[in-house]
């Protein structure tokens, strides 16, 4: 099994990507953002451990609002460190007990799709990490479109996350999504058949 990270800036395609590769058979995508958000809802001590640091003003009664809390956690850079000091952890566990079960189903590729891989040293865990790099222009405007956030909120995101020469220096691949989705695919099933 063949585990492949795959990772950019907001609005830089990687879940495009993922749902490419995820129409193969034989392989599994862990979406770090969807499967942080399921374990925060199932656990008390997690929420618990937010409420403390970051206050009511992430909580509507005692539950935690998501969009409040991604609002106080990309404010600045101590808040995302705190957060991702309580969550990333978490998520290493689950992609490692993933790993396990996947290995068992005979998943050919288990991807780890995660904006913050080299962040939260995901890349740790995996066999390859693949960088979707695209224009910062293009990034707002696609995240814009597809998100209900303002442009002054992925402005706040973007800056908080790592320089994209950074990521270059450490990923294992690297594709340029600048154009459409077509030329995109062209790029995936090329590296697809690349590694498996």
């Amino acid at each position: 099994m063949y585990k492949l990270g795959i990772t950019g800036g907001i609005g830089s395609g990687k879940s495009t990507a993922s749902e490419y590769l995820l129409l193969k058979d034989g392989v599994h995508i862990f979406n770090a953002d969807k499967e942080s958000k399921k374990r925060l809802k199932n656990s008390l001590s997690l929420q618990n451990k937010l409420i403390n640091i970051f206050g009511n003003e992430i909580t509507n009664g005692r539950k935690i609002i998501l969009s409040k809390l991604a609002s106080v956690a990309f404010s600045n850079q101590l808040n995302q460190n705190l957060l991702n000091g309580i969550m990333w952890p978490e998520i290493l566990l689950l992609i490692d007990k993933t790993i396990k079960k996947k290995k068992k189903e005979k998943i050919k590729l288990f991807i780890v799709d995660a904006a913050l891989i080299f962040e939260g040293n995901l890349h740790t865990v995996l066999d390859g990490v693949l960088l979707i790099k695209t224009d910062v222009l293009l990034r707002k405007q696609r995240a814009v479109k597809r998100t209900n956030i303002s442009l002054l909120e992925i402005e706040k995101r973007m800056a908080l996350q790592m320089e994209e020469d950074d990521k270059e220096k450490l990923a294992d691949f690297i594709i340029e999504n600048n154009y459409n989705k077509e030329n995109m695919y062209k790029k995936i099933e090329s590296l697809y058949k690349k590694i498996l």
